[in-house]
């Protein structure tokens, strides 16, 4: 399993969270490369379907596809979501118990949008990374920053270019992370995928090369790092991977059923995880964080 180096994040006054912390040598991203280990050394827990983990619903007939999901820093109880590449349409959707609060349309194509994350400073990066053919020369992440009034409305929307340094790759799992801002993309592989990270200062006028980073497990489908930049998460259809500290093996949850797993996201209590599935009227499960070493 991928081995992880998480920075701590500090002074996050949006969450209310203060974390301090001193790595003994800097280091260029919040994921390191490091010796692979083998399967057998992820720590297993099991979470059977229950019926209590159940948040909340996506009733609205236009999101037949969820892909991804990011929670709202801006607007509590507020996620995030988008199709697919079952639509063209370039649009978010913010969801809430009620329903349909917004549907946001970015200036943007949506050739393959596979997931969505969210940042402290009011951001929203959405992944055009989908490539099931190998056939993308470079793929796109787009950002927009949330609207203070949730209206359906057209955002401004930064592109941002990118390419690998080996060829083509199918990638399903977005993560930004909340105080450096760094982004990485995980591919999704049938053996092992491998974690990507862009450059820490992004180019919007040219191509930016991605670098490979670390090994990832098979078929995954979304991440996300916590609010305070303190663990991360990786899922694909059956489990999610939780990984924190420096040097230390994941801890995997099996997963309850879903119809299609392909989105999770941290809540603002970073304590709990929400699933999304795609298909009409998808459930959005809740999990417990599971306990990790300290």
């Amino acid at each position: 399993m991928v081995r992880i180096r998480l920075s701590c994040a500090v002074g996050l006054l949006v969450l209310g969270v203060t974390t301090a912390c001193q790595d003994a040598e800097p280091a260029k991203h919040p994921l390191e490369m490091n010796d692979t280990s083998s399967a057998s050394s992820t720590t297993s827990q099991t979470h059977p379907p229950d019926a209590s983990q159940e948040a909340t619903s996506i009733d609205d007939p236009r999101v037949a596809q969820s892909s991804g999901l990011a929670r709202s820093y801006l607007h509590p109880g507020v996620l995030y979501t988008h199709n697919d590449r079952s639509t063209s349409a370039p649009q978010i959707f913010a969801i809430d118990a009620s329903g349909t609060r917004a549907v946001l349309t970015l200036e943007a194509q949506a050739v393959d949008w596979e997931d969505i994350a969210s940042t402290p400073d009011g951001r929203l990066w959405v992944a055009d990374t989908g490539d099931n053919d190998g056939a993308r020369s470079s793929i796109a992440v787009y950002v927009v920053t949330e609207p203070d009034v949730l209206t359906s409305s057209t955002l401004a929307t930064t592109t941002y270019r990118f390419t690998y340094p080996d060829g083509s790759h199918n990638a399903e799992a977005l993560l930004v992370h909340p105080t450096t801002h760094r982004l990485y993309l995980v591919t999704k592989d049938p053996v092992a995928g491998t974690v990507f990270v862009a450059p820490s200062e992004l180019d919007p006028e040219g191509v930016n090369v991605l670098e490979p980073v670390a090994d990832a497990p098979a078929n995954v489908t979304a991440g996300d790092f916590s609010p305070d930049g303190s663990m991360l998460v990786l899922r694909n259809q059956g489990r999610a991977y939780f990984y924190r500290g420096f040097e230390d093996d994941p801890v995997g949850v099996t997963l309850p059923k879903q119809p299609q797993g392909e989105a999770i996201t941290f809540e603002a209590d970073g304590a709990h995880v929400l699933l999304g599935s795609e298909g009409p009227q998808s459930q959005i499960l809740r999990l417990t964080v599971p306990t990790l070493p300290s």
